[in-house]
């Protein structure tokens, strides 16, 4: 027995399976979930949500964290680049140098520093740029650009060190400190400075010609 049902179009009672309506021939289409289409969209449908629940949301970990949190933020990136230079600071001496040719008519530096820190000072490096008397950068062989002591200066004391230099040519210098070691175990500035740093972070000392 037929299955009956009514026209869209006249609600005529027809049968299920009419596709035209005797009574006003209206045609006569499958509701959509009785079309084959549906069923593959709907397939399809089912697969992409399945596929969207699975995946682990960017933004938060299993812990419930927020991924953006684990990176580093731009407060933190500000106050790693803002940290104080190893020059900052008093570098706990003062110092001042003459040049002048010593007996063997070499040049030679004599220079006098005081510790003005509570605390002994180890060892301390220098940096020199060599002139010759027209005031021309001395490049020769013998050229020397770093000098240091490893004489313990006590707090607040004061000491007297000399040191001669190979480059005969040599007549003026500019005179930089870079590096203060004290007995502690901390430094002012950096022992492994490049020449450009210590050029501008190095604290200068006044040099007098004694010629």
């Amino acid at each position: 027995m037929n299955k009956l049902t009514n026209c869209k179009t006249c609600g005529a009672e027809i049968a299920a399976s009419a596709k035209v309506c005797p009574s006003c021939g209206a045609k006569q289409k499958k509701p959509v979930y009785l079309r084959p289409w549906f069923y593959i969209l709907l397939f399809f449908a089912v697969g992409l949500i399945g596929t969207a629940l699975s995946e682990p949301d960017s933004t938060t970990s299993d812990s419930g964290v927020s991924s953006e949190s684990k990176t580093p933020s731009s407060a933190a990136s500000v106050s790693s680049s803002s940290e104080l230079s190893p020059f900052e600071g008093d570098c706990g001496i003062t110092a001042s140098a003459e040049i002048g040719p010593n007996i063997i008519n070499l040049p030679e530096i004599s220079m006098e520093i005081t510790n003005t820190t509570d605390k002994d000072i180890s060892a301390i490096q220098f940096y020199i740029v060599p002139y010759d008397v027209y005031g021309d950068k001395v490049t020769g062989f013998y050229s020397q650009e770093k000098l240091s002591t490893d004489t313990t200066l006590s707090a607040g004391s004061s000491n007297t060190i000399s040191w001669q230099l190979l480059e005969q040519s040599t007549y003026d210098v500019d005179l930089y400190i870079y590096s203060v070691y004290f007995s502690d175990g901390t430094e002012w500035g950096n022992r492994k400075a490049s020449k450009s740093t210590i050029l501008k972070e190095g604290v200068p000392v006044e040099v007098t010609v004694n010629s």
